[in-house]
């Protein structure tokens, strides 16, 4: 994976070479800059070098010259796409997909974001049309930020970049109450004023001091069919999707499987045992046996696993590492462990593949049938009962253990009688309006993406759909951020085949009621691998987490590491911790969110 960077409207060689030292990680093969006063444009890579290492550099130009490119990301149908261009005359150097993907925005234009399986985060320079266009992939798998400062516009792969441009930036309480709310910034948002991301499915032009935004896929509006992806139905799609892990496979370095005992990444690693004959897996686990699940994946002769057992003080070391070079804060704690994976793997390669995306694809989360039966009782049972009903369960002590029983009901009936197109984000964030008002000390109001989700209930007859369409919208990027920035910090390109174009398209445009079973686990995916499930142990279903109790009990090192002057309300966050110390673990993601939030701003603003 690599990092991309600029400033169109200046040639600044100094912020360039500041840029990319900042983010280095991203691509520590290589690091190359193009300065080109003619347009007063200047674009940089760091590359990680996964495909074609001695021909696939950049920036690199079309083969006529009217395009050049910078890209983060992989491009798995390449080959095909190449195959239909080298028949329209086009002519190819190398091997890479970045080729490709330039000389398709040369043939195609804009439509050509359409026709990619991967993921991606694009800068490109048109020569003819004086213009600057920057793309980010359907569902967000590579960040791309960008600020506008009059007749410049500056972009980079992470948000520290842009600080070196300049750090004068203004906080924006709303977007900092959105994520109190969500634990994660939602794509356009940042912390800061005029600060953007670019969001997934989305083109940005910039020309003559103007940003025009398109489009190319809304993931909400359904499925998006082509010339390069065709409908399939359940008979076909285990074949494509078979077809889907060979282009996974495509590198210059073997291409490792991160193995847990769940059925995503076994279903991954039977499918890549049909295309190779050993494969190189890794796992991590616990030493708490209630988070471990590392006992249960096995060794063979076609699966030669590594496998580390992360003690207490693994994870209290990385929790540092991680406060030193975070710059864009997100919720998930799993973060730590995520990050021990890749160290783990970067001793052996720079590429692998996870089952990231399964459980929205295939409506794998506990969650999804607990929203079907507040669904359900919510039509039956009026609101002004649901609040009664609540209340026997509000003095429920919660454990740290993993996602125990008890945990489960208090957090079901906390939110029962709240508004249903926002249940699902209680549940992950356990911050509703109460502590809103109390955090901000005032009456809440409702953000930007709240009220999306309010409009995309609406706008779904059939509820399960937008509960699946919360998850790809609202709670994937969250985990895919995690992804980047800990696979990022070690050198190492993950990839998601759960998340190729064919896949998603099919279960977007496939009922929910052959997808989502109530009484049942994995419908769809148990008809269209029968073969699999019928061959493999039962896989219980078990989240990738760590207990966050290790973290936040130790008072001592949450005090040395937290700074209080770049928290809105310091002595709510230092009072819930002090509830926590003493038991009461109600507030514990809460500040987890606050803790990385911390750090991401002092990182930056020191900057």
């Amino acid at each position: 994976m690599c990092a991309v960077y600029g400033i169109i409207g200046d040639t600044n060689y100094k912020l360039l070479k500041e840029m990319s030292s900042c983010q280095i990680y991203r691509g520590p093969d290589s690091q190359n800059f193009l300065i080109n006063k003619k347009n007063n444009f200047s674009i940089g890579m760091n590359r990680l070098s996964v495909i074609d290492k001695k021909k696939g550099i950049q920036p690199m130009y079309s083969h006529d010259k009217k395009y050049v490119v910078v890209f983060n990301g992989a491009i798995y149908n390449f080959n095909e796409i190449k195959k239909f261009l080298s028949k329209k005359k086009i002519r190819f150097k190398t091997n890479s997909d970045t080729e490709v993907l330039i000389n398709s925005y040369s043939y195609w234009g804009n439509k050509c974001f359409n026709y990619f399986d991967g993921m991606w985060a694009i800068g490109i320079y048109d020569f003819s049309n004086k213009k600057f266009i920057l793309s980010r992939d359907y569902v967000g798998q590579k960040p791309l930020f960008y600020h506008q400062d009059n007749d410049k516009l500056i972009f980079s792969s992470q948000i520290n970049g842009i600080f070196k441009y300049t750090n004068k930036f203004d906080v924006l309480k709303k977007n900092y109450e959105e994520y109190l709310r969500f634990g994660y910034f939602h794509a356009p948002n940042t912390l800061y004023k005029n600060i953007y991301q670019v969001c997934p499915g989305q083109i940005i032009e910039f020309k003559k001091r103007k940003i025009i935004k398109k489009n190319y896929w809304k993931i909400e509006n359904s499925s998006d069919y082509n010339l390069f992806f065709k409908k399939k139905n359940s008979q076909n799609i285990g074949n494509a999707f078979s077809t889907t892990i060979k282009k996974f496979l495509v590198a210059d370095k073997d291409v490792a499987l991160s193995l847990s005992d769940g059925n995503d990444s076994n279903l991954i690693k039977t499918i890549m045992l049909k295309h190779k004959k050993k494969i190189n897996s890794f796992t991590i686990g616990f030493k708490d046996k209630s988070y471990n699940e590392a006992n249960l994946v096995k060794k063979d002769k076609y699966n030669l696993n590594l496998k580390k057992i992360v003690t207490e003080k693994d994870l209290i070391k990385t929790f540092k590492k991680i406060k030193e070079n975070i710059f864009f804060p997100f919720g998930d704690s799993s973060a730590v462990p995520t990050y021990e994976l890749f160290n783990l793997v970067k001793k052996k390669t720079n590429v692998i593949i996870g089952g990231d995306g399964g459980d929205e694809i295939f409506f794998g989360y506990l969650s999804f049938k607990a929203f079907y039966m507040v669904n359900f009782i919510k039509k039956i049972i009026p609101n002004f009962l649901l609040k009664l009903m609540k209340y026997p369960f509000r003095n429920i002590k919660i454990t740290t253990g993993y996602l125990n029983f008890r945990k489960k009901i208090k957090i079901f009936f906390k939110y029962l009688d709240k508004d249903l197109s926002l249940i699902n984000n209680y549940w992950i964030t356990n911050f509703d309006d109460r502590d809103i008002d109390e955090y901000f000390e005032r009456k809440n109001t409702t953000t930007y993406h709240m009220t999306e989700l309010k409009r995309l209930f609406k706008k779904y007859p059939d509820k399960m759909r937008f509960a699946q369409i919360y998850y790809i919208k609202y709670f994937l990027p969250l985990i895919l951020t995690k992804v980047d920035f800990s696979s990022m910090l070690n050198s190492v390109e993950a990839r998601s085949p759960y998340l190729s174009k064919d896949l998603i398209n099919f279960s977007l445009n496939f009922s929910t009621k052959k997808n989502f079973s109530f009484f049942g686990n994995r419908k769809l995916m148990k008809n269209i691998f029968i073969d699999f499930f019928e061959n493999n142990k039962k896989h219980k279903k078990h989240g990738f987490a760590f207990n966050k109790h290790i973290i936040l009990k130790n008072e001592k090192l949450v005090k040395k590491n937290i700074d209080k002057n770049y928290m809105i309300n310091s002595k709510y966050f230092f009072k819930k911790h002090q509830e926590y110390l003493q038991g009461n673990y109600d507030s514990e993601q809460y500040l987890w969110n606050e803790i990385v939030l911390n750090f991401s701003r002092q990182n930056l603003e020191h900057e």
